[in-house]
């Protein structure tokens, strides 16, 4: 990676790298009514990496991005113990003009 004015140069692999999966939860798919769509990204991306990659990956202009960082959490099933692992989510909104389809649903309903 070079830094030119600031920002990382970034090769293309590396872009699709940042972004790993989509979230499909109920919670996670009712912003998508609003054009939000949440994803499972890399933790040592920041706000202004995740949304060029995903200008870059996906070929629409991204307005806001807010991320959070889910602590790891312990789990037990009798006497073993064991942790899930942390992870970063990263919250999408994109210009009304654009739109994504993921999950197959349509703008005026969940799908059902």
């Amino acid at each position: 990676m070079s830094k030119i004015g600031g920002l990382e140069k970034i090769i293309e692999s590396e872009w699709i790298n940042i972004l790993k999966y989509p979230l499909a939860t109920e919670k996670a798919s009712n912003p998508f009514l609003k054009n939000s769509y949440t994803f499972i990204v890399d933790s040592r991306a920041d706000k202004e990496t995740i949304k060029s990659a995903f200008e870059y990956v996906f070929k629409v202009k991204v307005i806001k991005v807010n991320t959070l960082i889910t602590p790891k959490k312990l789990k037990r099933r009798k006497q073993y113990q064991g942790y899930l692992p942390s992870y970063k989510k990263a919250i999408i909104k994109l210009a009304p003009e654009y739109s994504l389809d993921f999950f197959g649903m349509e703008k005026t309903s969940l799908g059902i």
